[in-house]
């Protein structure tokens, strides 16, 4: 029976007795960290997808290591109980938690501030502090809304591009400076991690965007400022 699927988390947990762990230390060095990528891997989803020669040369990619090398990696795995059929952490889900996603605590932070701050006219919303200007400014308190797990950070969000960056022939960013930084706050006051994800996939999907006419110009900074993600996020580039 499958397994039921979490959905992509931008992080997991990772408990600290996992140095003094049996299973892991009857393992080599290398394939302790071979289990720690397999562990982002379902963090990202990949593992849930269904099985097919695709799949495994994108485990294999991640875990930079040659197709063929790959069976032999999960083979040690499973041998030691750490990794079940799937390539899945076992008692994945019972040592993480749903809770750890922002997104739920996002829709009902949205809710809130629709019912406290928007003015609806016919189909169109309009927040009564929303004007023209591409203004990236954070929210009050600079940061998403508590709760009980961590709020999304600058750093998820760089990290995601940096994995699709090379793919569609775009820079990578490598210095998170302080400007970068609150333009991405400002993104994140509005969005969840879902909705990033949503983005890259867009940009990845259209030739304008990639760079197909020769004019390589959707930048991490162009995609981060306010008008450009809108446009992204609704599809306006989607037939481009």
């Amino acid at each position: 029976m499958a397994k039921p699927v979490m959905g992509k988390l931008p992080w997991f947990r990772l408990y600290s007795r996992i140095i003094d762990d049996d299973k892991l230390r009857l393992l080599a060095f290398e394939d302790r960290w071979h289990f720690v990528a397999f562990c982002c891997l379902k963090s990202e989803g990949l593992t849930d997808e269904p099985d097919s020669e695709l799949r495994s040369r994108k485990i294999a990619v991640k875990l930079g290591v040659q197709l063929r090398e790959l069976d032999e990696v999960a083979r040690r795995l499973k041998e030691v109980g750490l990794i079940d059929e799937t390539l899945s952490p076992t008692a994945w889900d019972e040592l993480q938690y749903r809770s750890d996603s922002s997104t739920d605590r996002v829709k009902k932070h949205r809710q809130k501030q629709g019912r406290n701050n928007v003015k609806r006219s016919g189909n169109v919303s309009v927040t009564a502090q929303e004007t023209d200007k591409d203004t990236d400014t954070e929210e009050p308190n600079g940061s998403r809304p508590s709760g009980d797990g961590p709020s999304l950070r600058p750093e998820h969000v760089v990290e995601k591009w940096n994995e699709v960056a090379s793919a569609l022939g775009k820079p990578r960013v490598r210095d998170l400076t302080p400007e970068r930084r609150q333009l991405v706050k400002a993104r994140i006051a509005q969005y969840s991690i879902d909705d990033f994800v949503a983005v890259f996939g867009n940009i990845g999907a259209s030739p304008f965007l990639r760079g197909d006419t020769g004019k390589n110009f959707c930048t991490f900074d162009w995609a981060m400022k306010k008008a450009n993600f809108q446009k992204i996020i609704e599809g306006n580039y989607a037939n481009g």
